[in-house]
């Protein structure tokens, strides 16, 4: 999984998603202060957070990683514990990143036709922010947030799970889930209201 989801970010980094893309959906309309805080707060404490930090709580608990924390309640609640704890570290990051750079990391539908187009768009909005103007460039603020809390939260971690190794598979698998959620985002807005 890893070495795929590399490879994917590699693939989009040199189709041209590093060069600024001005195709811009009409609605978009930059953020104001209270806008952004509104946003950041929403998206840290919403349903989707809390769904997001179970489902992932699961799949550890599943996979009994980190081993050190066991089975059953009590582990199950360490694995969330953890989970939502980096995805506050990440918005929180990312959050102040995105005021400092005028990055938007707000999901805006691409309001084009045909699945290739709206595939990609929505892909390509998992490594993009827009810019005051619209335009889309690759988001600093949310990449540097995912690689900062993927490596500051082996600091809390157990001994198995606490290697750079760990953090880089932390890294991806969140930017993993980040494409999957703007997938949904674009193909399903009903169930993936807008903050």
């Amino acid at each position: 999984m890893p070495k795929i989801t590399s490879l994917a970010c590699a693939l989009f980094l040199f189709a041209g998603l590093a060069t600024p893309q001005t195709r811009d959906p009409a609605e978009f309309q930059p953020m104001t202060q209270g806008e952004r805080f509104h946003h950041f707060v929403a998206g840290t404490f919403s349903l989707e957070s809390i769904i997001r930090s179970a489902a992932g709580a699961g799949i550890l608990q599943w996979s009994d990683t980190p081993a050190e924390w066991g089975q059953g309640a009590e582990g199950y609640a360490r694995r969330f514990g953890n989970s939502y704890a980096q995805h506050i570290m990440r918005q929180t990051i990312s959050y102040g990143a995105a005021d400092l750079l005028h990055e938007d990391n707000r999901y805006v539908p691409s309001g084009q036709t045909g699945t290739g187009a709206r595939l990609k768009y929505a892909v390509a909005s998992s490594f993009l922010a827009r810019k005051d103007d619209g335009t889309r460039r690759i988001s600093i603020s949310r990449l540097g947030a995912y690689a900062a809390v993927a490596f500051l939260s082996r600091e809390w971690q157990p001994h198995s799970t606490n290697g750079a190794q760990n953090a880089a598979t932390n890294f991806e698998t969140t930017l993993g889930t980040e494409v999957g959620f703007n997938i949904a985002r674009e193909f399903f807005p009903r169930f993936f209201p807008r903050h």
